[in-house]
């Protein structure tokens, strides 16, 4: 206990918490809503629709997301967030307990806190360089993004689905608790997340017309900066030919590999390599370089889309599910620290917000056409057919950029140093 409370004292071990315990709030709330929503329906569509209605805020206002990031202090817009997400939550816990609880209102609580995640996940992007120097970028986002597959991918989602079977209401209720826990390690931070000066918009211009004026700021920066651009389009591709297969991987542990609903859970703990690369992966981008750290995690992911798509073995296929894992983990670390590197500090949040439209909305894409390509062509064909792409972007980006190792700071973030 004493060696914990020693860690929390500095400030990014309190921040990295706190994004831990909303992502595991997160992972525990994303198992119980589909579970929620069989209580009503039998339908697969409706059921599939609130997963959906999650990530739709991406698509809906994501890139508008980053301008308010960018106009706000950090800390105060995630703790306000991370209430209202809380009272949601439990509104919707007290209403499952007086059963008045629908589908209606489970697919408005979605959207909601998906909205909420949204906008929190773009912010924490603009927070580690404010609490950590830049040298350290790598290895704190690595450490946030095993966090994130922790409490997404592995323990939220197994503690979801374990609560909802003792009693519908609780998983909803651990989730407004773990978010209130969370709000509150933000407000021991220090203030050093203001936003940056901006220039005033004309008197005459109205608050749409300035919201677009900083929109239009920040795709215009991504569009003429030839590295994030570069890497922004390839992590279209890359999102939208693994969602492709991902999107059909149960169907694909029980009609390829034969084997039950148990094993489709049990794969879950292929998350294990992801974990391992977020901890480790700041040795190999340091070693190799963000360039050819982009083109081993991109060569490792369609190297094992390919050989999933030729094996029907449980056991090749588990390794090759937790050598995907993390080949993704650490593209994301190296593409995180890329963004937080390279980008202005005044409009990191706009970049990171276009960045992850361009992301949610290609794996969205990809989900719809992976399973089009399913049932036409078989389960293997989304697979096999993605890992080309892959391959391919990863290789033109470390070609275009194969002199190129080291990244600068265009602009030194505020108050890098805490004390």
């Amino acid at each position: 206990m004493a060696a914990l409370a020693a860690g929390l004292g500095a400030p990014f071990p309190r921040y990295w918490l706190s994004e831990f315990l909303a992502d595991f709030g997160d992972g525990v709330r994303l198992a119980a809503f589909p579970l929620l929503c069989v209580q009503f329906t039998r339908s697969a569509t409706a059921v599939a629709a609130v997963m959906a209605v999650q990530t739709l805020p991406w698509l809906v206002m994501g890139a508008g997301l980053g301008v308010l990031v960018d106009r706000s202090d950090r800390r105060q817009l995630m703790v306000i967030v991370d209430a209202a997400r809380a009272v949601a939550i439990a509104g919707l816990a007290v209403l499952i307990v007086v059963h008045h609880a629908g589908l209606a209102l489970i697919y408005l609580t979605a959207f909601a806190t998906g909205t909420g995640s949204a906008l929190r996940d773009t912010a924490g992007v603009t927070c580690v360089p404010r609490l950590v120097e830049s040298t350290e970028l790598d290895q704190a986002n690595g450490r946030v993004i095993a966090g994130q597959i922790v409490g997404n991918q592995l323990a939220g989602p197994a503690a979801g689905g374990w609560l909802f079977g003792v009693a519908a209401v609780l998983p909803f209720a651990v989730n407004a608790g773990t978010l209130s826990v969370a709000e509150l390690l933000l407000l021991t931070l220090p203030s050093v997340f203001r936003p940056l000066p901006r220039q005033p918009s004309p008197a005459e211009v109205s608050p749409l017309a300035s919201v677009r004026r900083d929109l239009g700021e920040g795709a215009r920066w991504l569009w003429h900066h030839a590295d994030i651009r570069n890497l922004t389009i390839a992590v279209g591709v890359i999102s939208a030919m693994d969602a492709a297969w991902f999107a059909v991987r149960v169907l694909y542990v029980v009609q390829v590999l034969h084997q039950g609903p148990g094993v489709y859970g049990l794969l879950a703990v292929a998350a294990v390599g992801g974990i391992t690369a977020g901890a480790f992966g700041a040795r190999l981008t340091r070693r190799c370089g963000p360039w050819r750290s982009l083109l081993i995690a991109g060569l490792a992911m369609a190297a094992t889309q390919t050989v999933l798509g030729l094996t029907a073995n449980v056991i090749v296929a588990a390794a090759m599910l937790l050598a995907n894992s993390a080949a993704w983990a650490v593209f994301d670390m190296t593409a995180v620290t890329m963004r937080q590197r390279l980008a202005p500090a005044r409009l990191l949040g706009r970049v990171t917000s276009l960045y992850g439209t361009v992301a949610y909305g290609a794996e969205t894409l990809g989900a719809i056409v992976g399973g089009s390509v399913a049932a036409a062509a078989g389960i293997r064909a989304p697979m096999l057919a993605g890992a080309l792409p892959i391959a391919a972007v990863a290789a033109a980006l470390a070609w275009r950029y194969r002199h190129t190792q080291a990244l600068a700071d265009p602009e030194p973030a505020p108050s890098a140093q805490i004390p």
